[in-house]
């Protein structure tokens, strides 16, 4: 009797080791609330990343704190990127993630190749010529702030259907 309940105690172990549970997926609702203070965040450095290319594109000497506050939005832009990371989502919304994560990585790198062709100490025609064509963070940072207003709506929708279903119910 008592090797049997070992057994079966083994058996159900062994069980739940080769056929895991599956954490139950995140609704849509949960998705959007989990993104969308990133995006937020994202938004909120827009304005101080188009000022550092501005900046940066302009000819001549750069503002001794340009390379500063240019690496304090890198560093932001960053951050945002490991943030999103651990993020858990439903499989449906891993592709819009995907493209979070290019994004950010995109409105980082800009701002970086800015401040590094700027800020570099042994200024080149090359670099001016460099310079001279930044034009800010462009398409990528209007597709963000479209991702984000959309997701916006989207969560508004979400949540004031569940707050009506709770209310009925």
């Amino acid at each position: 009797m008592i090797m049997g309940r070992r057994f079966a105690a083994a058996l159900r172990a062994l069980d739940g080791l080769l056929h895991p549970k599956l954490p139950p997926q995140p609704s849509r609702a949960d998705d959007l609330a989990a993104i969308l203070p990133l995006l937020d965040r994202a938004a909120f450095l827009q304005p101080e990343a188009e000022q550092v290319i501005q900046e940066c594109a302009a000819p001549g000497h750069v503002a001794e704190d340009l390379a500063g506050r240019g690496n304090a939005v890198v560093v932001g832009y960053w951050r945002l990127r490991r943030d999103l990371l651990p993020v858990q989502l439903s499989s449906a919304t891993l592709p819009m993630k995907d493209e979070i994560r290019r994004l950010l990585l995109y409105h980082e790198w800009s701002v970086h190749e800015a401040v590094d062709c700027a800020c570099s100490p042994q200024q080149t025609a090359r670099m001016a010529a460099a310079r001279a064509q930044m034009r800010g963070l462009g398409a990528p940072a209007a597709r963000l702030r479209e991702l984000r207003q959309d997701l916006k709506q989207e969560f508004a929708a979400l949540t004031d259907t569940e707050d009506e279903h709770r209310t009925d119910g």
